[in-house]
């Protein structure tokens, strides 16, 4: 197995190294990170903006989710766009187990005579 050895930490005088396989940093750091995705109040970021498709994209936690503040953040993006509704769309494939997809487009209302 190959050691990598992780640079002295910058505020420290001593010069320290410690070994670490590569595979045990990932194994640590990746679920920090992924809490980190859907660690806001409600339960939800926004992943992507897509301007050409008028669409916009959510990351949630099914458990946590204020789905009725995700949809204001969707049709908050969608005015600040010019448009007046958000759509949900299909949930789409998620790449982590734990946590789904949402999409929403963008699009204007329809005027009644």
């Amino acid at each position: 197995m190959k050691k990598y050895t992780l640079p002295p930490m910058l505020s420290m005088s001593l010069s320290v190294s410690l070994p670490v396989s590569l595979p045990v940093l990932f194994s640590v750091l990746l679920p920090a990170v992924l809490v980190g995705c859907v660690s806001s109040p409600d339960g939800f970021v926004r992943l992507d903006e897509h301007e050409a498709n008028q669409a916009v994209i959510y990351r949630y936690d099914p458990e946590k989710v204020n789905k009725a503040a995700m949809d204001a953040d969707a049709l908050s993006y969608c005015k600040e766009n010019g448009f007046d509704i958000a759509t949900q769309i299909p949930p789409l494939a998620s790449t982590v187990p734990t946590l789904k997809r949402m999409a929403y487009t963008c699009s204007y209302a329809v005027k009644k005579r």
